[in-house]
């Protein structure tokens, strides 16, 4: 897992590609249109969608992990909590599905880590990351506009 300022991306990454992937993230605005944008045909793509926070306890709070995609979760509009948990470390309630790249978990108690996710800040997540988002982070519900950009694993960076 990595957070950190969207502007601060260079930190992390070298190759090309990842200049595109950031340029894409860092034009998005309130004013950007709900969407699904194949920005490298299935290897890279831009979801924007609106949400309203949930309780952790929510059957709409779903911890899940993905084995083909890395994610990029930034927030657009408001702030939301993004618990994160060591996929390993949990207790499997649906396997990993590959249509759906996505496997799913009981929650623990308590989360490994929580991320408060304002706008201009990104969190990745690999497969080893199992994560919750559209969690409360005021402890009450707010809409949120997010997107998500999915990088295929194995995409080839040259």
């Amino acid at each position: 897992m990595i957070v950190d300022q969207l502007s601060q991306w260079r930190n992390y990454f070298t190759n090309p590609v990842w200049k595109i992937i950031f340029s894409e993230l860092l034009a998005l605005n309130e004013n950007t249109p709900e969407m699904e944008k194949k920005i490298h045909g299935d290897d890279i793509i831009l979801k924007v969608f609106s949400y309203t926070t949930v309780d952790p306890r929510d059957d709409l709070a779903e911890l899940e992990s993905h084995r083909r995609y890395l994610d990029i979760h930034t927030s657009i509009i408001n702030t939301e909590r993004i618990d994160w948990y060591p996929a390993k470390s949990l207790k499997v309630i649906k396997p990993y599905d590959d249509a759906e790249d996505a496997g799913y978990y009981a929650r623990p108690q308590s989360a490994c880590a929580g991320i408060v996710m304002t706008p201009g800040l990104f969190a990745l997540f690999g497969p080893s990351d199992a994560h919750m988002p559209r969690l409360h982070a005021a402890g009450k519900p707010e809409a949120v506009k997010k997107a998500v950009m999915k990088i295929r694993i194995d995409i080839p960076f040259q």
